[in-house]
């Protein structure tokens, strides 16, 4: 099965929470409580997110966390990337793939498209699609619809 991994799920779960509250800034604590991530997981992935820019860090009475960016500027391939680094399907689609079947591999030279197809997707998935999705409905945000046309 293909799935996101668990540390960048939760990062894209407090970007999300950090783009509903924008600009306010959160506590590290708070975005445990509304997120329902624990302490020690959400200040790991804080540490991802602020190295990636993707959050500012501000110390102080007035301090915390906010979202660098409006929701609509901040792609799922960014969020992902910033927690797991750049994405590859299969070793032959990463920069640095190290398969020992690449010579002999009739699909070696076919994963790279592939790899760029699912990474156009969530490059034009924002975190402001993810609030346009139905929460029970299977839906197309917007910047998809035509890359997806031809599919159907």
């Amino acid at each position: 099965m293909l799935k996101v991994g668990r540390l960048a799920d939760y990062g894209i779960l407090i970007l999300h929470h950090l783009g509903r509250m924008r600009p306010a800034r959160l506590a590290m604590e708070s975005i445990a409580e509304i997120t329902h991530v624990p302490l020690p997981t959400v200040r790991k992935v804080m540490k991802f997110l602020v190295d990636a820019e993707l959050v500012i860090s501000k110390r102080g009475p007035n301090g915390g966390y906010q979202l660098a960016r409006p929701p609509a500027q901040v792609s799922l391939a960014e969020a992902i990337a910033a927690v797991e680094g750049p994405l590859a399907l299969t070793e032959c689609s990463s920069a640095d793939g190290q398969c020992e079947l690449h010579d002999q591999c009739d699909l070696a030279g076919r994963w790279p498209g592939v790899n760029a197809i699912v990474l156009r997707v969530l490059e034009r998935t924002s975190l402001a699609d993810l609030d346009r999705f139905g929460r029970h409905e299977p839906h197309v945000p917007p910047p998809l619809r035509d890359l997806m046309a031809p599919i159907r």
